[in-house]
């Protein structure tokens, strides 16, 4: 009895120790790993996100830093996808649809990014006195609704063009998921 009486008290021990003993480095990395969690479930329900991190004393700066950092993230995942959409474009539709997409999205993508903000932030002091920004921001937008909503205002497509390029949009969205799994 009594050993197992030490056995638990050790183990109570231990367990209160380790959850004491963690470091600034260990803090700031479970921060980061949170975060990217974070995007990654974004990714999972297919709305672009990028994450980005910002680290000054001035705590404007930080949120400026990480903004911007998270928005150059958010800018590769879209140009991703949108290559990827692009070459099934060519394959299954055709040269000058995919053209037009890529044009159509980029305007698009362009109009949204200006707008888009920090949606998930998480703020952090360092030893130092800095303050360390951890953001992910997010784009709701569907490129191929987008595009198919802008071709239809300019009655340049049939149904059946529609369905094609939907087929397309579908076969290159699981390819990007097949990609990031």
């Amino acid at each position: 009895m009594k050993k197992l009486i030490a056995t638990l008290a050790a183990v109570a021990l231990a367990a209160m120790m380790s959850s004491c003993a963690s470091t600034p480095q260990e803090k700031s990395a479970n921060k980061l790993l949170e975060m990217q969690a974070v995007k990654t479930k974004y990714l999972k329900d297919k709305i672009p996100a990028g994450m980005g991190i910002g680290i000054s004393k001035d705590e404007q700066i930080a949120m400026e830093k990480a903004d911007q950092n998270a928005r150059v993230d958010l800018a590769r995942e879209l140009d991703v996808r949108m290559k990827a959409l692009t070459k099934n474009f060519k394959e299954d539709v055709g040269g000058d649809v995919a053209e037009h997409f890529q044009s159509a999205s980029k305007a698009i993508i362009n109009t949204r990014m200006n707008g888009a903000t920090l949606t998930d932030v998480q703020v952090e002091t360092t030893e130092d006195g800095q303050f360390k920004i951890y953001g992910v921001m997010t784009l709701g937008v569907d490129l191929v609704s987008e595009y198919l909503k802008s071709l239809q205002n300019s009655d340049a497509i049939n149904e059946a063009q529609k369905n094609k390029i939907r087929a397309a949009a579908d076969k290159a969205y699981a390819e990007i998921d097949a990609a990031t799994k």
